[in-house]
């Protein structure tokens, strides 16, 4: 009764089957872990399955072997390993299963009676939602009350992705050197780790910070400017601080963040390095300026970066669906090849053929680059120092970030002195054309003065025909006392003009001497038959005020001409008055009491010959050149006196005089 009772008792059919775990004889006893932890390896049975097999298919499975030292695992298949585990003391114990870089573990716990208990899943590919222990991704907690008796049937595999693998390489190799650690153990283990990964965080802190400054200040200068060359230069500082913050490690908040979504935490990073190079290369374009000076060049170089930038979210979103570790594999050497090669080639071609000084700072942040990205992509790679430290803090600062940094902090030394050339280049651009403003400038001003002089020399002999017609009209007549005095007064008059033809300015004296003369000449031509009167405020310094030469005496001769010519009235007048309205501006008015404007165009189209008025056309051509070529203005306004029920007409000029605009070698049309 006994052998019957012992038979069914070790080959009692889990569930109508024969009994899956007959290695009870190799249990692992906690009191036993005198080092603190084993390794499964060791002890424990392997058995290799398919990754889509179910752990209740694995348990029924009796036959498994002892992995081998030298087993090399691959990725097309799922590994089992069963062991049996006493808590033989008599406290409830944690201890704790370390699954390495695997990328899923799955731990079933499951009891001698068969009974499940419960299941532990942890892995680099499992969201952290799923973890076992939220803190981390290597380690499982067996928890087991005191005298408990578990197996533990545990599962590592490549996680499958949304597609099927494209290679079907037997990349990543799942690991089977699980450790079992009690729980102190386990304590000290994480001490240490910290303490040894602390330097590490602080370092690859301050260059994460290091990044998302400059990223801010980049942006914020893009945001001022809107130029392509600081939208590159952001969007390459974008990809270096993506880069930084997928490499972060889990137990920071920034890496439980992205555990959540651990395909994109892995693969996203090729994507960001192909993404970040697309973009370097479009900045190398501007920052260099190499679409003016080297543009065959340019467009390649553009070519390159656009094509990097559609194969890093061709790849990357390839690599997210398939999980496929030879892809990964391909894409990552090809990366580092291309990246090698192609900056090798752009250096030594920028080095021959653009030899600006923004180049060696190009050349410097690619040294840089590429000299710590290689090593760091080498031991990522497992080529170099594999489970091996560095002495010092070149252990913790060999990673491809700093690199990006330090390149980064090249290029923005680039910038500040591609700000300056750029600035340097305004300055010389402003210059010269300030220059040219100035010497532009001149040239109207001589051209206006040449204008002036031609006008003046159209005036002077357009006086000279009508002062001649008098002293011919009185030779004529046989008036001969009057013909020597007008050529008396004449002579002086045209010695006056003669004086003033070269000279832009006059004194207000000076205009007054020959105005009276030509009064006293125009007066004695039409026997006396009107008076004049010039009137002076006596406020106005007629020695201090400067005007334009001969600028009253065409509106004088227009009044007798065509005001006071016609009247059919005995007392033709005629005033010309000088008053100072305000320190800053000084009134002339000529009126005479004649026909009016009005009367006097009527008046002159009847006439079969019309008199043209030729002095009074280059006169006000004077005044428009005058106005347009200095601060001082003139203004011209004709009043006709017959609209308010009077006879005659004034001509009022206002003279603006300016004291602090002057035009640098203008005349100062302004009291002395």
């Amino acid at each position: 009764m006994v052998r019957w009772l012992l038979f069914f008792a070790l080959f009692l059919p889990f569930h109508g089957r024969a009994n899956p775990f007959p290695h009870q004889s190799d249990t692992l006893y906690l009191s036993r872990l005198t080092r603190g932890y084993t390794y499964l390896r060791d002890q424990a049975y392997l058995t290799v399955t398919d990754p889509g097999t179910a752990w209740q298919d694995v348990s029924r499975k009796p036959t498994s072997i002892r992995p081998h030292p030298s087993l090399l695992t691959s990725a097309r298949s799922a590994y089992w390993l069963r062991q049996w585990v006493k808590n033989d003391t008599d406290l409830s114990q944690t201890t704790y299963l370390f699954t390495g870089n695997n990328q899923t573990a799955t731990a079933y716990l499951i009891e001698p009676d068969n009974r499940f208990v419960d299941s532990l899943q942890c892995g680099t590919m499992m969201p952290r939602q799923r973890w076992a222990n939220l803190s981390d991704d290597q380690y499982l907690p067996v928890t087991m009350r005191a005298g408990q008796t578990l197996l533990l049937l545990i599962r590592v595999a490549r996680q499958p992705g949304t597609l099927p693998a494209l290679t079907h390489a037997d990349l990543p190799r799942p690991s089977i050197h699980l450790r079992f650690e009690a729980e102190l153990y386990h304590a000290q283990q994480l001490t240490r780790q910290y303490q040894r990964n602390l330097p590490e965080l602080q370092y690859r802190s301050w260059v994460q910070g290091g990044l998302l400054f400059f990223l801010l200040f980049v942006v914020l200068i893009y945001m001022q400017y809107r130029q392509s060359l600081y939208g590159y230069y952001g969007l390459y500082v974008l990809a270096g601080c993506v880069y930084s913050l997928l490499k972060t490690r889990t137990y920071t908040p920034v890496g439980q963040l992205l555990a959540d979504f651990p395909l994109f935490r892995f693969h996203a990073l090729e994507l960001v390095v192909w993404a970040g190079w697309g973009a370097y290369m479009l900045f190398l374009v501007e920052l260099l300026n190499l679409t003016v000076t080297h543009p065959v060049a340019a467009r390649r170089l553009r070519k390159w970066g656009r094509l990097a930038v559609v194969y890093s979210l061709f790849s990357g979103t390839l690599l997210m669906l398939t999980n496929d570790g030879g892809l990964y594999q391909v894409n990552f050497w090809l990366c580092r090849i291309v990246f090698v090669s192609v900056h090798v080639i752009v250096l030594v071609w920028l080095h021959r053929h653009v030899p600006s000084v923004l180049t060696r700072y190009v050349v410097l942040g690619n040294v840089l680059l590429t000299v710590i990205g290689v090593l760091a992509s080498l031991r990522a790679g497992e080529l170099i120092l594999k489970n091996t430290s560095l002495p010092g803090l070149v252990d913790n600062l060999l990673m491809l970030p700093l690199g990006v940094l330090l390149e980064i902090i090249v290029f923005a030394l680039a910038l500040a002195h591609r700000i300056r050339l750029v600035d340097r280049e305004r300055q010389a651009s402003q210059q010269a054309y300030v220059e040219e403003i100035e010497q532009r400038t001149a040239y109207e001003k001589r051209l206006a003065e040449v204008e002036m002089l031609a006008l003046r020399s159209q005036m002077n002999p357009h006086f000279l025909f009508n002062s001649l017609n008098t002293i011919e009209y009185f030779v004529l007549k046989g008036d001969e006392a009057n013909a020597t005095r007008y050529l008396s007064s004449f002579s002086r008059l045209l010695r006056l003009i003669l004086n003033h033809s070269n000279e832009e300015t006059v004194r207000l004296s000076e205009e007054l001497t020959g105005l009276k003369l030509y009064l006293e000449l125009e007066s004695s031509r039409f026997d006396e038959n009107f008076r004049y009167t010039i009137e002076v405020d006596s406020a106005v310094a007629q020695d201090d005020v400067i005007i334009p030469p001969l600028l009253l005496q065409p509106f004088v001769e227009n009044a007798i001409w065509h005001g006071l010519q016609h009247s059919l009235r005995a007392d033709k007048r005629l005033w010309v008055r000088v008053m100072l309205v305000s320190e800053a501006l000084i009134q002339f008015e000529i009126e005479d009491n004649g026909i009016g404007r009005e009367a006097a165009g009527q008046l002159k189209s009847r006439l079969s010959t019309r008199r043209t008025s030729l002095g009074m056309n280059i006169t006000q051509q004077r005044i428009d050149l005058f106005n347009r070529n200095y601060p001082a203005q003139l203004h011209v306004q004709l009043i006709d006196l017959s609209q308010n029920g009077q006879l005659g007409t004034i001509v009022r000029i206002t003279y603006r005089l300016s004291y602090t605009q002057t035009p640098v070698n203008a005349p100062n049309y302004s009291r002395l």
